[in-house]
């Protein structure tokens, strides 16, 4: 043998038998990765997925576009300008490969390659966060309770912050209830919850406005014909959407008649669906269900309804980084896709 740095043996050079069979085996063995192709013109180790990065602000800005359907807005949204999220989205089509928007001189709509992409950057921005969050922020444990209407639970955005929370702060004791105005109310009065979310026409008794949306007729039902009623779904009773409709409905001259009636509102909402009739929903929950907004001629204007905060005087830590998380996620929520046209 030479020393270290020496002339190599006779022979060292040669291919030793059996040796394309065992590098076979060795890459055919199960759980083996296959190596990026980087041999005879085939690519480069740039080439291998698995040397690539998604950076959070390309996920970001796609999402943003997504929501808003529209560049201009987005960039608003980002506290940035409309050319720099149009080279986000080319990098990031570069990236991936594959064009992820499709762009008219009207609206931006995601491709079939997007509408993949978009529940996993979801996800990865929202692992993010919350690996931000706990970085930031001291350890919280203790119990929260809260309480919601069953119209607020059904927008967007109240079940993923709270599952974001508690994913977050798996310490924390989290409990989640979903009931009508009345049983809220009985069970907030007897200190069975610490924070209390709730649809209702104005602030009243301590609470604080989260956000206000405008209530609008949803459903693709319409009237049989020129001269017949208008099929009306009405939203459960005691609640605040169908004090609205109800009212809406009494003071206006147009023909309509109660075909559905459900204690769920979620049925309501799938009555309409299936177009058995019209509903008044809230925006936010007519884009979380992706009904067709109804072109309501001659029905009554609904105007708009306020999302209500109460919380205990005692509330703990937990409690107030909870409803901390709650104002921001509407807070973000009001920035986007905000529904066009008349009030109706």
């Amino acid at each position: 043998m030479g020393l270290p740095g020496g002339p190599l043996p006779a022979g060292a050079g040669r291919r030793l038998p059996g040796a394309d069979r065992i590098g076979s085996a060795a890459r055919d063995r199960p759980g083996a990765l296959p190596a990026p192709e980087i041999a005879k013109g085939k690519g480069t180790v740039k080439d291998d997925p698995r040397t690539k990065d998604l950076p959070a602000s390309l996920l970001r800005a796609l999402l943003a576009v997504v929501d808003t359907r529209n560049f201009s807005r987005a960039a608003r949204e980002l506290g940035t300008t409309q050319p720099a999220v149009s080279l986000q989205i080319r990098r990031l089509e570069k990236l991936v490969g594959a064009t992820l928007l499709e762009r008219t001189t009207r609206s931006v709509e995601p491709t079939e390659t997007a509408l993949r992409l978009l529940p996993i950057a979801r996800e990865l921005l929202r692992l993010q966060t919350i690996v931000l969050t706990r970085m930031d922020a001291p350890a919280l444990s203790g119990e929260v309770r809260l309480g919601a209407d069953e119209s607020v639970a059904l927008g967007l955005g109240l079940i993923e912050t709270v599952r974001d929370f508690a994913h977050a702060w798996p310490q924390v004791e989290l409990q989640l209830r979903i009931d009508d105005s009345e049983a809220l109310h009985e069970g907030f009065a007897q200190g069975g919850f610490d924070l209390l979310l709730e649809h209702a026409d104005a602030a009243t008794g301590g609470a604080t406005v989260v956000s206000r949306e405008r209530l609008l007729w949803y459903g693709r039902a319409m009237p049989a014909t020129e001269n017949a009623p208008w099929p009306v779904i009405a939203p459960p009773r005691g609640g605040a959407l169908r004090r609205r409709s109800d009212a809406a409905l009494a003071g206006s001259t147009a023909r309509h008649r109660v075909v559905f009636e459900a204690p769920s509102l979620a049925m309501c909402i799938e009555a309409a669906r299936r177009g058995l009739g019209i509903v008044a929903l809230p925006a936010d929950v007519g884009r979380a269900h992706a009904l067709d907004r109804s072109p309501a001629r001659g029905l009554p204007a609904l105007g708009a309804t306020t999302v209500l905060l109460r919380q205990r005087a005692d509330i703990g830590e937990a409690a107030v980084a909870l409803r901390n998380a709650l104002r921001q996620a509407s807070a973000v929520r009001r920035t986007r896709g905000r529904p066009r046209g008349p009030d109706r």
